[in-house]
């Protein structure tokens, strides 16, 4: 049963992000989590009580999904197997029923965009200062009656945790027809709007045709990248100045979007190590402090993410992103004319796309250093052979630019899918 006390607690602890006045604050708070958490692992995981024996936070080995799953039994620190866990996630996703407990564990299973599946655990306290993190990131000034209507894959414990007196939640299957979805959304009206962009774009055009009326005070996005376009496209149909995001996986919650529409990590939740791309981009390396059950140490993420270049005036110490760029594996790779591979990272394969007229959707998928397909989605009254040649043409002034072997391009239908995560652009 959720504790009321320890979510209200958590509430007001996190919706404050400024309480922390410096960057040097936020280190010794991590300091302090970290101190706390390693402790726990040396009592309570066999997996890093190996590594901690001799050796402190740096002794710990750089964690990624596929070693989670395979160490799962020996690195939790409850008595549940992968073999039973992965047993009772499955069954829920079959019966569509997510109310289910193990052990006094919410179980659920991930499949995110790497196509690796993963587990989750969370206790009841984890699940409850998650509540209390999420409401006071997500909605900061709870003032009167909150109806939300959240869109996920997958329900879970986890998320209906946030019902409470004051706020009313409403959980829609994305595996049901759009339209009863509409239905219903017209008849409760909800004020907060919380869904992937795949969803977010059927909803906005619900909006433009007139189908959907809502007044709504948030829209926020999860569990997929939102891209620029389709966030200003969100901003018209929903009149709204900023689109909101929640940047979270399985792995945690790890970033909101502040009042000014600036993306800011968890850091106060987690603390980051990065490995650095560039000069602005980075894959970020978590630890999780407030994770017992199912710790998450120096887990290495697959996101490119993005410095922002200039500060935030919400005054918050948190770092801040310019944007979540996409996957590491997304990067597109091509045979250079001087040899050697040349990396063209997706916001530059997005910038040939946004540069052309007329286009509603698109992916563009690289099969191999020597074929990409760009798949698209048009204005009607637009002539489909001029948006190719357009397309073609920014398309090679890209390939020149970077002295790339120019690979053949070919084009396709759009076909626009909400039971998977909507990416834009994918190296296979």
């Amino acid at each position: 049963m959720q504790n009321k006390v320890r979510v209200i607690f958590n509430y007001l602890k996190y919706r404050n992000t400024t309480r922390f006045k410096s960057v040097k604050a936020v280190r010794s708070h991590q300091k302090r989590g970290l101190r706390k958490l390693l402790r726990h692992l040396k009592s309570k995981s066999p997996y890093y009580k190996n590594y901690l024996k001799n050796g402190g936070f740096q002794s710990l080995p750089i964690m990624e999904k596929q070693t989670m799953m395979e160490h799962f039994d020996e690195l939790v620190c409850v008595a549940i197997t992968k073999e039973e866990a992965f047993r009772m996630a499955i069954d829920s996703e079959k019966s569509r029923d997510f109310s289910g407990r193990m052990k006094g564990m919410t179980v659920g299973l991930s499949s995110g965009t790497s196509n690796h599946r993963g587990l989750f655990l969370a206790s009841r306290k984890e699940a409850d200062i998650w509540t209390g993190t999420i409401l006071g990131r997500v909605l900061p000034k709870i003032s009167g009656h909150q109806e939300i209507a959240f869109f996920l894959r997958a329900n879970s414990t986890l998320y209906e945790n946030v019902r409470t007196k004051k706020i009313g939640f409403i959980y829609y299957d994305i595996y049901q027809p759009m339209r009863e979805h509409i239905r219903t959304l017209n008849e409760t009206q909800p004020n907060v709007l919380i869904a992937p962009p795949s969803v977010l774009m059927i909803l906005a055009d619900a909006v433009a045709s007139g189908d959907l009326k809502v007044k709504l005070d948030k829209v926020v996005s999860v569990a997929e990248v939102l891209e620029d376009k389709d966030r200003d496209y969100f901003k018209e149909q929903f009149s709204r100045d900023v689109i909101f995001q929640v940047y979270q996986c399985t792995e945690g919650f790890l970033g909101y979007t502040c009042e000014y529409g600036t993306l800011h990590l968890n850091e106060d939740i987690v603390m980051i190590e990065e490995e650095p791309i560039d000069d602005h981009r980075f894959i970020p390396i978590i630890t999780d402090f407030t994770r017992r059950s199912q710790p998450i140490v120096r887990y290495r993420l697959n996101d490119v993410l993005v410095h922002k270049s200039t500060a935030c005036p919400c005054g918050t110490p948190f770092m801040a992103l310019e944007k979540i760029e996409g996957r590491e594996d997304d990067v597109f790779l091509f045979e250079g004319k001087g040899g050697g591979d040349v990396k063209l990272f997706p916001d530059i394969i997005r910038r040939g796309i946004l540069y052309v007229a007329g286009i509603r959707n698109y992916q563009v998928i690289q099969t191999d250093k020597n074929n990409v397909t760009l798949l698209l989605e048009y204005d009607s009254n637009m002539d489909i052979n001029e948006i190719q040649k357009s397309l073609t043409e920014e398309f090679h002034r890209v390939f020149e630019q970077f002295q790339i072997v120019a690979p053949r391009l070919s084009f396709g239908d759009y076909i626009h899918r909400i039971d998977k995560k909507m990416k834009r652009v994918i190296h296979l």
